[in-house]
């Protein structure tokens, strides 16, 4: 059975890439990223000198997952946007000097990917409406931290987007905004 190929095509038998070599926290790895004709990013690949099973296979999948989006028309910058400042361990200071100290392995791979790719820093042509500000997806507080450190009132981490006028886009996200209970009249 074969499969559709992506919209942008299959990628080539031989491709230009990148490879970075990058260290956080003592924490060696590698980032491939092969390039299509136009210079993008549409291929990545991370693999963690000495590292035991779990990290390595979490990574490999979160390479895999990003190489299937861009190769299906996800803008790198969508990427970019959502995992710069995630944070968990290992973390540390990098001996890239333009990133310093990263809150995680997936922290530093989107920002190295922002630096050195230009449109990973355009905003993401999503046909979506462009949103103003964050709030805190568990208290509402409206956002005045940077992204990825926790809400000072309330300590979560993932933030809860707000159009111009204030109201949720994504309110599934409060755990205020569920269903209200059925009354008995209507369960009747």
């Amino acid at each position: 059975m074969n499969a559709a190929p992506p919209p942008g095509g299959w990628p080539a038998r031989d491709s230009l890439g990148v490879t970075h070599r990058f260290v956080v926290g003592g924490h060696k790895g590698y980032l491939t990223v092969a390039l299509d004709s136009t210079g993008r990013p549409n291929e990545i690949f991370i693999r963690m000198a000495k590292e035991g099973s779990t990290i390595r296979g979490l990574l490999d999948a979160l390479a895999v997952s990003m190489s299937l989006g861009l190769r299906h028309g996800v803008p790198l910058r969508a990427y970019v946007a959502r995992l710069e400042g995630t944070r968990f361990e290992p973390d540390g200071w990098s001996r890239n000097k333009e990133i310093g100290f990263a809150h995680s392995l997936v922290d530093y791979v989107a920002r190295w990917l922002e630096l050195r790719f230009p449109a990973a820093r355009e905003p993401a042509e999503t046909g979506l409406v462009r949103l103003e500000e964050e709030a805190c997806a568990v208290c509402g507080t409206p956002m005045t931290w940077k992204p990825g450190e926790a809400c000072p009132e309330c300590g979560d981490v993932a933030p809860v987007r707000t159009d111009r006028s204030g109201r949720l886009s994504n309110p599934e996200r409060l755990w205020q905004a569920e269903e209200p209970a059925a009354s008995a009249a209507d369960r009747g």
